[in-house]
């Protein structure tokens, strides 16, 4: 047997399992940022609505009971959430943010579920013009704080809000031998606080 074709098979072969090892590398690393730009595409809109209600909560209300329901996982309020709706019979809409432990089902992901927001421009007189709005996320968790820092479940003296969202992707970017997925993940946690809740 000839040494030096055995040698140049053995050569061959280990320059195309190379190959092959990078070009599955290089598939996965594309999966895995493609999987992570859309998880994070997902979760700044989300932020983007959910900063954007909040930050008009108790706005132009005429009251001082804004705060409807606040619990660690339902945040219902009171606030003019958009300028030049004045199609409405208030000034005022209500917001309602729910999150559920029920599974999302429309991706393969088991943490997935629903965060549910329901927006009314007419909550005392109009019907049926309630929109209603929904995301997949992992995790959503609401905690109130008066002004110098200290929880509270008091809607009268809340004057911050901390927003706590994990959001993982629908579908996995890897999946290992044993069969565990590995979703992408993204964690936004902010405290906000309304202008309008400081008066």
């Amino acid at each position: 047997m000839n040494v030096g074709i055995v040698t140049s098979f053995v050569i061959g072969g280990l320059m195309l399992i190379s190959v092959l090892a990078f070009n599955n590398s290089v598939m996965n690393s594309t999966i895995e940022t493609t999987t992570s730009v859309i998880a994070q595409n997902k979760i700044d809109d989300l932020v983007t609505v959910l900063t954007n209600d909040i930050s008009r909560l108790g706005y132009n209300t005429g009251t001082a009971d804004n705060f409807l329901i606040n619990t660690g996982t339902t945040m219902k309020f009171k606030g003019d959430i958009f300028d030049g709706d004045e199609t409405k019979n208030l000034d005022y809409d209500v917001v309602e943010w729910t999150f559920s432990n029920t599974a999302a089902g429309s991706t393969t992901n088991p943490n997935d579920y629903i965060l549910t927001r329901t927006w009314d421009p007419t909550p005392n007189g109009g019907t049926g013009d309630e929109e209603i709005s929904t995301y997949t996320v992992t995790h959503f968790e609401l905690k109130y704080f008066n002004g110098q820092g200290q929880a509270t479940t008091d809607p009268n003296v809340i004057k911050q809000i901390e927003i706590e969202i994990v959001q993982e992707s629908g579908e996995p970017y890897y999946t290992n031998r044993a069969g565990e997925a590995n979703y992408y993940r993204s964690v936004w946690k902010r405290t906000i606080i309304p202008n309008n809740l400081m008066f």
